[in-house]
This record gives C-alpha cells, sequence and structure tokens, in this order.
C-alpha cells in the first residue's frame, strides 16, 4: 500500500539519521500497525502535543528499535506529526484520484460477474475505511484472534491496551498476558477512550476461558488423570521350605553345629529302665 510506503520510508530516513547502526529487523506488520493507530489519532482534529503519550510511543519503538530512546523527544513528536499531515494528504490525493476514476470510467456492463463485483464494493470499502482498521486486517487471524483473547480473559481490558500489550510482547501471546498479570500494562478505565468506553461487553464464556486456560498451562496428563489405579491382589504366601542337612532337619538361625545323635546298639538299650506306669 501507499501509505504503508509512506511510514516505511519515513520513519528509516528518520531513524537511521539519528541512529547509523540502527537495527531494522523488527519493523513488521505489527510495528506497522501500531505506528498506523498512533499516527490516526494525531490525524483528529482534537490531537496536539499535550494529548501525545510521548513516554509510551518512545517505550514501545525502543522495544522494537533498541536505542530509540536516545533521539530527542522534540524530534520525534516533530517527525510524528509532520508524518499525520502527509499520510492524511496522501489519503485525500488517494480519495480524489478515487472520484476522478470513477466519474470518467463507463458503467459496468451486464457481463460483470457477482464475484467481481463484490471485489469492487470490498476495494472501495477497504479504500474508505481508516488507516487503523486497514492495518488491523493486514495483522491476520492470529493477532486478531490474540486480541479477542485478551479481552476474554481480562474483561477490563479494552482494545487499545490488548494491542499495546501484543506490541509490547512482539505479538507473543504469553508474554502479553504475562504483562498485564504483572501490572506492567495498566488496564481498566483510565487508559480508554470514550469510545471503548461505551462498546458493549460481550460476556466471557467462562467454559471456554477455562479450556483455553487450562490447555496452556495445566501440566497434568489428562489421559493419566482419568485413569484409576487398581492394584493387583496380593499372591499366595510361598511355602515355607524346610532345609535338611544329612537327612535331618536344621533351622535356618546360624547356628555353626548341630547335635549329632550317635546310634545306640539294642544291647544298650535293654538295659533302660522305663518310668511310664504298666498298662492295665
Amino acid at each position: 500500500m501507499e501509505l504503508e510506503r509512506i511510514i516505511r520510508d519515513t520513519l528509516t530516513c528518520f531513524i537511521q539519521s539519528h541512529i547509523p547502526a540502527a537495527d531494522l529487523s523488527g519493523m513488521d506488520d505489527v510495528f506497522f500497525s501500531y505506528i498506523t493507530g498512533v499516527l490516526e489519532e494525531l490525524g483528529l482534529p482534537e490531537a496536539s502535543e499535550e494529548t501525545f503519550d510521548m513516554d509510551t510511543f518512545v517505550e514501545m519503538m525502543e522495544a522494537y528499535i533498541p536505542g530509540f530512546a536516545e533521539i530527542p523527544s522534540g524530534d520525534v513528536c516533530e517527525m510524528m506529526f509532520s508524518l499525520s499531515e502527509r499520510l492524511g494528504e496522501a489519503r485525500s490525493k488517494e480519495k480524489r484520484d478515487q472520484k476522478a476514476v470513477g466519474s470518467g470510467s463507463e458503467a459496468p456492463s451486464e457481463e460483470l460477474t457477482e464475484s467481481q463485483e463484490a471485489g469492487a464494493e470490498g476495494w472501495n470499502g477497504e479504500r474508505l475505511c481508516s488507516a487503523t482498521d486497514g492495518a488491523r486486517a493486514q495483522e491476520g487471524d492470529d493477532s486478531k484472534g490474540g486480541v479477542e483473547l485478551l479481552l476474554e480473559m481480562f474483561p477490563a481490558c479494552t482494545v487499545s491496551q490488548a494491542e499495546k500489550a501484543l506490541g509490547m510482547a512482539l505479538g507473543n501471546l504469553e508474554e502479553a498476558v504475562q504483562l498485564i498479570v504483572e501490572e506492567k500494562v495498566e488496564i481498566g478505565p483510565g487508559g480508554a477512550s470514550t469510545k471503548e468506553l461505551a462498546r458493549p461487553r460481550r460476556a466471557p464464556n467462562h467454559e471456554e476461558l477455562k479450556q483455553v486456560i487450562l490447555q496452556k498451562y495445566m501440566m497434568v496428563d489428562s489421559a493419566d488423570d482419568q485413569k484409576t489405579h487398581r492394584p493387583a491382589p496380593p499372591r499366595e504366601a510361598p511355602k515355607k521350605l524346610i532345609r535338611y542337612i544329612d537327612n535331618q532337619v536344621v533351622s535356618t538361625k546360624g547356628e555353626r553345629y548341630k547335635d549329632i545323635k550317635k546310634p545306640e546298639s539294642q544291647e544298650m538299650r535293654r538295659t533302660y529302665i522305663s518310668l511310664k506306669p504298666a498298662r492295665k
């Protein structure tokens, strides 16, 4: 797009003039979405240098481009307002060109398909929408889903605050949640505009929110958690083994010796006297 090219060229020249060795690799779609939103706010009639939050803007730029905080604030403010005026002029010129082309062109023929008419209407509608909406459309489904998820997790958070958290986290949803939890991004009506405060809030789906949080942060394996532990029944005690030495039963208490009875002769046994009474 022409507007994105103007923003890219202006920021590149400005940053390289103050920081020759600056690393511009972090200027991605999320970065340009944030810059476009700031420029759109500066283009409003009530915008002024007092309403421009310089500290937040410098902090965000420092996260993407290291060393940006060293640039004087006056130069940054002057560059942003001049760039906002330049974008406004380019947008007005683009609308005039579209009107001139529309008035000079012939009426569409009957052979124009419905898909082409829908595409033309979508293109004109995209040109007439604000620069912020156009930049958000370029972010893709991931960034939109991230903003919606942050709004569900933090009902007090606004759209701009959710986008700010995603921008500071470089698009990482988990880091954005951590920033909001650690209160590095203030949430609540203090930093919200009147339009955002008037926006109806959709009641969060607690079950869906619970499933999302459990899916991301639960450390317990659900499959193992659903299993019921049923230990195997104990087997029968093994039979007690008996130790024999020389065909005689011995104990297992650790004796080193055993009593060995010598066999007696029949003559010796006859000399024994039995003290038991005789049976009747």
